[in-house]
């Protein structure tokens, strides 16, 4: 009887562990696979210009081909798991605080190109677009930047050159929202005057 005891509790956790461990990792999985995509990342009304935008891109949903990209995809650094994971993580509860404060102060999107290289991860470009120094029918000036890029000999990063890759005319539609928010100053400030 005794030794019944002594093994029981082994045996339990030899079935149960590798449960846990099974269950964990399939949540986790499923949590990062939700919110990887435009849907979620899109679900807050200051990215919705992107979202616009993002459709329009051949990276979004106007690949000739059917070919989509999650924002992740470009958004995060993809130079390992490790990095991948800590990077979501710490950009999730900055976008959620960021949203919170948007209630407040919108950002200023447009001044925000201008940083884009802390936005887009050349890692993340390179899962798909890691031979471009060997593609052929490039254009001279591209086949000279790729190769450029890929010797390691210049501080370009993707976005030196694509700057507005995944999200079509961007600018326009930031520019246009930016248009639409402040004709609606006006009229916001006259609806808040109280009346005489």
């Amino acid at each position: 009887m005794k030794t019944r005891k002594w093994l029981f509790f082994p045996l339990t956790s030899l079935v149960i562990l590798p449960g846990l461990m099974a269950g964990s990792w399939i949540l986790a999985e499923s949590a990062i696979e939700a919110t990887s995509g435009q849907e979620f990342c899109s679900a807050c009304h200051t990215m919705r210009p992107f979202a616009e935008t993002y459709a329009l891109d051949v990276h979004g949903g106007s690949n000739p081909r059917g070919l989509t990209t999650a924002c992740s995809a470009c958004h995060l650094p993809h130079d390992s798991p490790a990095s991948y994971l800590m990077a979501k993580v710490n950009t999730g509860i900055h976008d959620g605080l960021a949203q919170m404060i948007a209630i407040f102060k919108a950002p200023d999107w447009i001044a925000n190109l201008e940083r884009r290289s802390d936005y887009v991860h050349d890692s993340g470009c390179l899962v798909c677009h890691s031979r471009l120094d060997q593609a052929k029918n490039q254009k001279p000036t591209a086949a000279f930047a790729h190769q450029t890029y890929f010797s390691g000999q210049d501080a370009m990063r993707c976005v030196t050159c694509h700057a507005h890759v995944g999200h079509r005319d961007l600018l326009q539609h930031l520019s246009a929202r930016r248009g639409e928010i402040e004709s609606a100053k006006p009229q916001a400030e006259a609806i808040d005057e109280p009346a005489q």
